[in-house]
């Protein structure tokens, strides 16, 4: 765990915003002991790295020993086994992602505990890079690239959204990105940790979201305003969290940035972010049109559900390709002569054609969508004119040859 150096009380180990007074927190390099390294969890399960951990619990590589197959185990920390609340919510989460039968969500295959006491979800092991360590590398990605990530997520959270299941914690971090031989960037959503099941009959889970300390499950960063408000979340809550996703994907930086929940939460409810245009003066603005209504401050201003928000995603990027460049694309002086050409001057239908001078030539020939250079040569008649005169010619000097000589018989003694 780790203390907070602001109000010195201490936070769930892996959380970088102090839950009590919302400051962030420095955390320790800690030298590698975890127990874990080398056991084998329920005789059959051979831990040999972790590769991540979060507030609940920590991520391992391990082996099927039987099968001989890699996967990911979820094992919840020692600490909080202790209380019954934290138990209910990993084993929630087991039952949330078993719900789901998609390529973009990650495949849950075990859950169980110990005899030593530690619980645990066995997982589909992804090879490959999360979105957040790409970002982090790579800085904004191209719009083609986010609509093909975005839209996958999208496909992932219909299929979560369908089966009564919120995920709450949409993040790049919980989304994995794996480069398979025919598709690039294929997508696994992860961590349905805290995320909500509703019934068949609209019910819920009667999970509550806030703990009886106070503590607001989510990343501040990527909550919805009714996230923050406590309010009952809907699939549109999920829609906001991937708005702030999109959006820092396309801009390389976050809408909302500050030292403390409290200042990112008040951005959230009430000030809108800087445009994307702004940002990126580059992308048309479709783009932000789109992402502005993923992050409608009221959620009957979002996309009613995912379905609809990939179809307007995939739409803007098909609708930018068909659109000419933005102005500040264009350098001045391709854009001075472009808009030249596109102005056509306004003409009286009444007046009569006049006859350009050299100068207003020389402006109607640039503004023309094809040139023809004027051939100095002069013109040439053609041969078939040439060989009828000759014939006729031929045939006038006969007729007269013939004339002549009938004339000198008809004179001859």
């Amino acid at each position: 765990m780790t203390r907070c150096a602001i109000c010195s009380k201490d936070t769930p180990e892996g959380s970088r915003f102090c839950p009590f007074c919302g400051a962030k927190l420095k955390v320790p390099v800690k030298k590698n002991t975890d127990p874990l390294i080398g056991m084998t969890l329920d005789g059959k399960y051979e831990v040999e790295k972790q590769i991540g951990s979060g507030a609940m619990g920590s991520i391992y590589r391990a082996r099927h020993t039987a099968l001989s197959k890699e996967v990911a185990l979820k094992v919840l920390h020692k600490h909080l086994v202790r209380e019954e609340s934290h138990i209910k919510r990993f084993h929630r989460e087991a039952r949330a992602a078993s719900r789901l039968n998609h390529p973009n969500c990650i495949t849950m295959l075990d859950f169980g505990q110990t005899e030593e006491g530690w619980f645990f979800i066995c997982m589909e092991y992804v090879k490959g890079q999360d979105l957040c360590r790409i970002l982090f590398d790579e800085g904004a990605l191209t719009p083609e690239r986010t609509v093909r990530i975005g839209s996958q997520v999208l496909d992932a959270l219909d299929e979560a959204h369908s089966n009564g299941v919120i995920h709450r914690d949409l993040k790049p971090e919980n989304i994995m990105l794996e480069d398979l031989r025919s598709t690039p960037d294929f997508v696994k959503v992860l961590d349905f940790g805290i995320a909500k099941i509703r019934d068949s009959d609209g019910t819920g889970d009667n999970s509550s979201f806030k703990t009886a300390t106070g503590m607001v499950f989510g990343t501040p960063e990527y909550m919805s305003p009714e996230q923050i408000r406590g309010e009952e979340l809907d699939g549109r809550s999920d829609l906001y969290s991937l708005g702030v996703v999109l959006y820092q994907m396309l801009s390389g930086e976050l809408p909302f940035v500050g030292d403390s929940v409290l200042e990112v939460a008040t951005q959230h409810l009430s000030e809108p972010s800087v445009p994307l245009t702004e940002k990126r003066p580059d992308l048309p603005p479709v783009y932000g049109a789109v992402i502005d209504r993923f992050m409608a401050k009221k959620r009957s201003e979002r996309f009613p559900d995912a379905n609809e928000a990939k179809i307007a995603l995939v739409g803007a990027l098909e609708e930018a390709n068909q659109s000419p460049p933005t102005r500040d694309a264009i350098p001045d002086e391709v854009f001075t002569r472009t808009t030249n050409k596109m102005q056509k001057p306004e003409s009286e239908p009444s007046a009569a054609p006049s006859v350009p001078d050299q100068e207003e030539a020389t402006v109607m020939l640039e503004s023309s969508p094809i040139l023809i250079p004027e051939d100095p040569r002069p013109i040439k008649p053609a041969r078939s004119t040439i060989r009828s005169a000759l014939l006729f010619l031929m045939i006038l000097l006969s007729a007269g040859a013939v004339t002549f000589l009938g004339i000198t018989l008809l004179n001859a003694p």
